[in-house]
């Protein structure tokens, strides 16, 4: 079960996917403050992997969404997750595909690195929503 700080960033996610244009189609678990999103089905699995959310938008391109803790950061799933993902990004580049990643702000050189690691640093397809750790403290002393 995901916890309340994983969620909280995937509504930032949702939220971002929505503002910039891609009807959210798919979420993981229930997300806090907005019913509407936890009402949508599980995502389906991509090349072997499961997003936290995934949407399209009306021009064809699909997004995944991906929120990551630091401790989620770190851990092996998530260089699989992200190495598939970008597999993806590269196959499906002429049509057009976005990874929304969401992290608290204290974990963004975490992030660096492993996105280094899998070799999508720097990639244009990726969108990095950076958290200000004081919008998640109360969240992360809940968590605690």
């Amino acid at each position: 079960m995901p916890s309340t700080l994983h969620q909280t960033l995937l509504l930032w996610i949702v939220r971002k996917m929505t503002a910039d244009g891609f009807l959210v189609t798919g979420s993981d678990g229930r997300i806090p403050q907005d019913g509407l999103y936890s009402l949508l089905p599980t995502p389906p699995e991509i090349a072997g992997v499961r997003p936290d959310a995934w949407g399209v938008a009306r021009t064809g391109e699909v997004a995944f969404g991906e929120a990551k803790t630091l401790a989620d950061i770190t851990s092996s799933h998530t260089r699989r997750q992200l190495r598939a993902i970008g597999r993806v990004l590269q196959w499906d580049a002429a049509k057009g595909c976005r990874l929304y990643l969401a992290v608290p702000r204290s974990a963004v050189d975490v992030l660096d690195r492993a996105l280094g690691e899998v070799g999508l640093l720097g990639a244009r397809q990726v969108v990095r929503l950076h958290i200000p750790d004081c919008f998640l403290t109360e969240i992360r002393d809940e968590c605690a």
